[in-house]
């Protein structure tokens, strides 16, 4: 049975002002009882109400790639495990959720010719997420985003409970799909917000280097005040060292620190270390992954093993 609670109890749920949840009641946009001078609003009628859907065990496996630090790999890493997990014969879609469209890019897809892209299925609500999937040559689907996306930043907070726009907009596509790899824009905004809340786990890539590291407390502090307000079930599922150059002093200190750091916090950091490389920069020139066109380099094969370990694990 699902359990009343006050106008009050909304307020704190979504984040707004508890004379907004009394409007919306008097307005009959949502359902309540009066109950002496206040009201009393079924949980199960407020979630009705917001379009919540509890992430259930079901359907696909949610993955975030993210790092408010700009250069570390996310969207290399992020394309890479989607074609290594698409050849592996799952059912993959990529989602582009940073609004330099670096996914499309490295496809070879002009994003300026796009009808419709992740903008409008987080701030329009008609619009159908089925109809914004693009099919790839490289083995997922891809949800795209353009410039428009900047502004979605703004857009959102005027959205009630902003930080679940994106989880209630997928849910519709989870159970066609094995795997769902979100792409995040380098900044702990609401659009990382979003990706972090729709997800189950996080995956963070940390270039090896000294000024990757300022930023990953951070980066941890906002995934742990996620899973206290707007999604306990995310898990961090690990850290993984990219742009690593054996030949550097600086490359060895960093993945160290990152391996006793890691050890300390309980933090699982990849055996798997992508390598720097120029094929990585030279990839996007052809429109493949670095998975498909070079499949025989050690950047390549590092994230063939980590999306092996993604599916075994």
């Amino acid at each position: 049975m699902s359990r009343f609670i006050t106008t009050e109890e909304v307020a704190n749920q979504l984040h707004i002002h508890q004379n907004t949840v009394i409007r919306y009641i008097q307005q009959g946009k949502l359902p309540a009882v009066k109950v002496g001078k206040g009201y009393r609003i079924k949980e199960s009628d407020l979630s009705a109400f917001v379009g919540e859907v509890e992430p259930v065990d079901e359907g696909a496996r949610v993955l975030v790639v993210a790092n408010q630090k700009g250069g570390v790999a996310k969207t290399t890493t992020a394309v890479n495990l989607a074609a290594s997990l698409g050849a592996a014969g799952k059912r993959i879609l990529l989602v582009d959720l940073d609004p330099q469209s670096g996914c499309a890019v490295c496809l070879r897809i002009d994003t300026s010719t796009l009808q419709r892209t992740i903008y409008d299925v987080l701030v329009h609500s008609a619009v159908d997420v089925a109809k914004v999937v693009i099919k790839t040559n490289s083995g997922f689907d891809l949800v795209p985003s353009n410039i428009d996306l900047a502004g979605a930043e703004v857009e959102l907070k005027q959205v009630l409970a902003q930080e679940s726009v994106l989880r209630r907009r997928l849910q519709p596509l989870i159970g066609q799909y094995d795997c769902v790899i979100i792409d995040t824009p380098p900044s702990l905004g609401i659009l990382t917000v979003n990706a972090l809340t729709a997800a189950k786990q996080v995956l963070i890539p940390v270039s090896c280097e000294y000024m990757a590291l300022r930023g990953l407390k951070m980066l941890l502090d906002t995934i742990s005040d996620v899973q206290s307000v707007t999604n306990p079930n995310l898990k961090i599922l690990g850290i993984l060292a990219t742009r690593f150059d054996q030949r550097t002093l600086n490359s060895r200190d960093v993945y160290t620190y990152l391996s006793d750091f890691c050890d300390r916090e309980g933090i699982k950091l990849f055996n798997q270390v992508v390598k720097q490389s120029v094929r990585f920069a030279e990839a996007p020139t052809s429109g493949k992954p670095l998975v498909e066109l070079h499949p025989e380099l050690d950047g390549a094969k590092a994230y063939q093993q980590v999306a092996e370990e993604i599916l075994h694990g």
